[in-house]
């Protein structure tokens, strides 16, 4: 459960970041399901940064670098520090597009 809990969250920042208002499209990776039981939370992270890192000039692409490289770990770590780390990637992503006056619509 509170696996499933952090999994939302990251879903619902992801949707923010790419515009994503229904399950339509990217519903196979931006998913609590691929998140929560796939171990996905690493590719959520990077699918959210992609356009905001295409169109980014070197130095505004040093904050999302940074996330990238926190969070390389994700895939391989245990289910504990997965989670926690999940967690604390999601609030730092939300923080970033706050930044980046990226509306939010939860």
């Amino acid at each position: 459960m509170f696996g499933e809990k952090i999994a939302v969250k990251l879903e619902v920042v992801a949707r923010r970041a790419l515009n994503v208002k229904n399950k339509d499209g990217m519903a196979g990776v931006i998913s609590v399901d691929f998140i929560a039981n796939n171990r996905g939370a690493f590719t959520v992270i990077c699918a959210a940064l992609a356009p905001y890192y295409l169109n980014a000039t070197k130095e505004e692409r040093i904050p999302l670098d940074d996330i990238i490289a926190r969070y390389r770990h994700l895939p391989n770590c245990s289910n504990e520090e997965y989670f926690k780390s999940t967690e604390q990637a999601t609030e730092e992503l939300k923080a970033l597009l706050n930044d980046l006056g990226v509306q939010d619509y939860e």
